[in-house]
């Protein structure tokens, strides 16, 4: 009998099943971990856009959490779609009573087609009550330069910034430089404290990135709850993410990520 580790998301649902909850689980199951599942908002979307976000309140919320870690012995946890203040006032403070859980923040803000996905009042409570509970945060360049109050545009900039948020929030940092423009690479640059480690993979034109993020950290977890070292497990995600849109699949319109090619290990 297999006894698979057990991964949490606490996330966003998407319709068109390439970002959110729906991401998530496709990654957790691709990697041999259980996937459970906290709700925060469902919404309206597929990969022109989103038309619709209705926030699911905190009480339910803190009824999901609850269902989920009184009954598993959860390993790692992600966090993506938060929304709201309310809702990441509760997420802070329930797994703030689970310190055995590692714990990846994606802090999503803004979706790739442009949606505002956090509302203004809730940045301030996610950098207070939620980012110090981290293992790892995973903000790309919008998200950084969100937390920082400062542009990051350039390679060059990437250790600093990875270095300011650290000493900002005093948890490892992996700074996504997937939106560099004009990068010949997609450079990811981590420090946890003591180190710099980046991790670079030919940057894959013409590929549709809806849900590279959510994807990202929820392989992250996957890997932690494995068993693997933080660098360990970016390193090993970063090779999925990398794998999964070299292997695009075609849905509709567009080609979405492949969470299941026989090359991902």
């Amino acid at each position: 009998m297999k006894n698979y580790p057990i991964t949490l998301t606490i996330a966003g649902s998407d319709t068109g099943g390439g970002a959110g909850v729906q991401a998530d689980l496709k990654t957790f199951s691709s990697l041999s971990t259980f996937g459970t599942t906290v709700f925060t908002c469902l919404t309206a979307q597929n990969p022109d856009g989103v038309s619709a976000i209705h926030e699911i309140p905190a009480s339910f919320i803190k009824q999901q959490l609850s269902a989920v870690l009184d009954y598993f012995p959860v390993n790692a946890a992600k966090t993506g779609m938060l929304f709201s203040k309310s809702i990441i006032m509760t997420v802070g403070e329930i797994l703030a009573k689970h310190k055995e859980i590692k714990v990846v923040v994606d802090p999503v803000m803004i979706a790739t087609s442009g949606a505002k996905l956090l509302q203004d009042d809730a940045i301030e409570s996610m950098k207070s009550t939620l980012i110090p509970l981290a293992t790892l945060l995973t903000p790309n360049l919008d998200e950084a330069s969100h937390l920082l109050g400062e542009h990051i545009a350039s390679y060059d900039e990437l250790e600093k910034a990875a270095k300011n948020l650290y000493d900002l929030f005093h948890v490892p940092i992996l700074l996504k430089g997937g939106h560099l423009k004009n990068a010949i690479d997609a450079v990811d640059v981590l420090f946890d404290g003591k180190s710099i480690y980046e991790f670079k993979k030919k940057y894959l034109q013409n590929k549709n990135t809806h849900g590279t993020g959510c994807t990202y950290s929820s392989a992250i977890t996957a890997y932690l709850a494995r068993g693997m070292s933080l660098v360990e497990a970016v390193g090993h995600a970063k090779e999925y993410i990398h794998s999964a849109l070299e292997n695009s699949i075609q849905t509709g319109k567009v080609l979405h990520m492949n969470h299941f090619p026989d090359e991902i290990v």
